[in-house]
């Protein structure tokens, strides 16, 4: 069995890889390309790209045509959305088996509160941080208890480890917008 520390760090190694390649540009997820001759009368026998979908993604609809231009772009966005697919997998993995590990040692006495695993999407406004904090009391407490103690000081630790997940989250959805909004701006040269 891996220790808890172990496990940690490469949790936070595959938060760090995800949050790189979610950085790199946009992604899709549940998509694929296939390549479709025309059907019908068409007077052509020249094959075109479609990207499609299992839910309704562009405008409604689950699949959209492609120019030829675009197949690279798109098939650039679904390698990375099968990439942070398969990394989120990992990342549950190892959340469970952080838990069970934990919860285990707390069957033994050493911690008394199972690990909380941070929200999948957690985009943090000051508001919202400070009215978290707001409830909190600021005034400091006597321990005649050890035990007492250390659960508080590793409940802090976990409230602050959950704190930086959702930073580095949020930061990268944060580059993703950039990139996104840089790439419409080349396109568009108007909008500037």
């Amino acid at each position: 069995m891996q220790s808890v520390e172990k496990l940690q760090s490469a949790l936070d190694a595959l938060n760090t890889k995800r949050s790189q390649i979610a950085g790199v540009g946009w992604y899709l997820q549940h998509c694929w390309l296939v390549q479709v001759k025309p059907g019908g009368n068409a007077r052509t026998n020249r094959k075109y790209w479609q990207v499609r979908s299992r839910q309704p993604m562009f405008d409604g609809k689950k699949l959209k045509h492609l120019k030829p231009d675009e197949v690279e772009d798109y098939r650039a966005a679904i390698d990375r959305g099968q990439q942070l697919k398969q990394i989120d997998r990992q990342i549950e993995q190892l959340q469970q088996q952080l838990e069970q590990l934990i919860g285990k040692t707390d069957s033994s006495g050493s911690l008394s509160k199972p690990h909380q695993t941070p929200p999948q999407n957690p985009i943090l406004s000051t508001e919202s941080l400070q009215k978290s904090l707001a409830g909190q009391p600021q005034s400091t407490v006597r321990f005649n208890d050890l035990a007492e103690q250390e659960r508080l000081v590793k409940e802090v630790l976990a409230k602050s480890q959950e704190l930086r997940d959702a930073i580095k989250k949020s930061l990268a959805v944060s580059n993703c917008l950039r990139v996104r909004v840089t790439n419409v701006r080349n396109r568009h040269p108007g909008l500037q």
